[in-house]
C-alpha cells in the first residue's frame, strides 16, 4: 500500500528526496522526461514522481496503486473522493484537479465520474501557493 502522509512522504519516499533516492526506493523508471516547468518526471507502473533541484515535489498515483490516505483507501472506497473533500473541510478546483490543501493532494477523474482520468497526486508544501487566487471553492454534489 502506498500511504501518503501530507507534506511529509508519498509512496515510501519523502518529499525533496533525490532522484538517486527515488531510485533507491522504487527501482529504475520505465521512462523520464521533463515538465512544463523543467522539472524529472519519473514514471512507474501506476505512478511517478517530479523532481526539481529541491528533490521530489510531487508524487502521483493512478488506479492500479494502492493507496492510503488518512486511513482512506484512495482509490478501492467509492466513498474515498467524498471522504477526503469533508476530511479537509475546504476543497478548491482549478482547471479540472479538485485541491485538497490542508491534506496536500489534488484528485482529478473522481469529481466528474470519468474512471479514465482518476489520478491521485501528493504534492510538497507551497506547489500551489502561486495559484490561490484563482482556486474557486469547490462543494461536493
Amino acid at each position: 500500500m502506498n500511504v501518503i502522509e501530507p507534506y511529509v512522504s508519498a509512496g515510501g519516499f519523502e518529499f525533496g528526496a533525490s532522484y538517486d533516492e527515488v531510485v533507491a526506493a522504487l527501482g529504475e523508471p520505465h521512462s523520464t522526461g521533463k515538465s512544463r516547468l523543467g522539472e524529472t518526471v519519473v514514471r512507474y507502473d501506476g505512478c511517478g514522481a517530479t523532481i526539481s533541484s529541491r528533490g521530489v515535489v510531487e508524487a502521483y498515483f493512478l488506479p492500479e496503486a494502492d493507496v492510503s490516505l488518512s486511513g482512506i483507501d484512495v482509490f478501492g472506497d467509492a466513498a474515498a473522493f467524498r471522504s477526503l473533500c469533508a476530511l479537509d473541510g475546504d476543497p478548491k478546483e482549478f482547471m479540472g484537479f479538485i485541491i485538497l490543501l490542508k491534506l496536500g493532494v489534488t484528485m482529478t477523474g473522481f469529481h466528474n465520474g470519468d474512471a479514465a482520468q482518476q489520478a491521485i497526486t501528493a504534492f510538497e508544501k507551497g506547489r500551489w501557493d502561486q495559484l490561490l487566487g484563482e482556486m474557486q471553492a469547490y462543494r461536493v454534489a
